[in-house]
């Protein structure tokens, strides 16, 4: 499932703030900046953030949109892109540990925040035939964006919803944690309030987006009353 466009809402006065850590930090292409949205390319993935009105975070209680994301790089080279990204930034912590490995996936992974607070992920999957024989670049090997979370009042309940759309569980069901499609593109889905692995602490919370799937069409994602949304164009 290869995410092509991402399109996420960011704090008013976001994408100014924004435009220094991708162009700068991250050294990713930036394709539009205005003071309402910024357009980077991260590899196979053009995410847009929206700057919100007043209005909308309003209806939250004033709370600030953040998202998680992840971006696949080549599953040989987590050592040298550790390196390369906490020259730059903070990594999120668990204890003493700054790599989360995980068995059950064959992957190993390092996180950190961006300029308004939403949390990325740099994630190699050592089952996927994607190593490289030279040097990590981060111009060429941040692939693209492999995982979007996704809270949900009902993790299970969405995850029928998306198998009802052709996009399956990724390796197993789970209420607390749950995603859906492959290793190319995930939707992790969570209940809300769920702490994210390596945020120092930040719960997941629902906030709507859009992406475009190659092959499959526009989702428009949003929390409603009984449960997720999902509208397909």
């Amino acid at each position: 499932m290869i995410m092509e466009t991402i399109e996420l809402l960011t704090p008013a006065g976001g994408p100014g703030r924004l435009l220094p850590f991708y162009r700068d930090v991250l050294g990713v292409p930036v394709l539009e900046f205005t003071e309402r949205r910024l357009t980077v390319g991260i590899g196979y993935t053009v995410i847009t953030f929206v700057s919100e009105g007043a209005e909308s975070s309003e209806g939250r209680g004033g709370k600030a949109p953040y998202y998680h994301f992840a971006m696949n790089i080549p599953e040989n080279k987590l050592d040298e892109a550790k390196r390369w990204i906490e020259a730059r930034v903070e990594l999120g912590m668990e204890g003493d540990r700054d790599i989360s490995h995980s068995e059950l996936w064959n992957s190993d992974a390092v996180y950190f925040m961006d300029s308004v607070g939403n949390i990325l992920e740099l994630i190699a999957r050592h089952t996927m035939n994607n190593g490289v024989d030279r040097p990590f670049d981060p111009s060429i090997d941040l692939l693209g964006v492999s995982e979007m979370g996704l809270p949900t009042k009902d993790v299970l309940g969405a995850a029928d919803v998306f198998e009802s759309l052709g996009i399956p569980t990724y390796i197993r069901r789970d209420p607390m944690f749950n995603p859906v499609g492959d290793e190319e593109g995930l939707f992790i889905l969570v209940p809300p309030g769920k702490i994210w692995a390596f945020s120092n602490g930040l719960t997941a919370e629902c906030f709507p987006f859009t992406v475009s799937v190659k092959d499959f069409g526009l989702l428009t994602l949003e929390e409603g009353p009984d449960g997720l949304v999902v509208t397909r164009r």
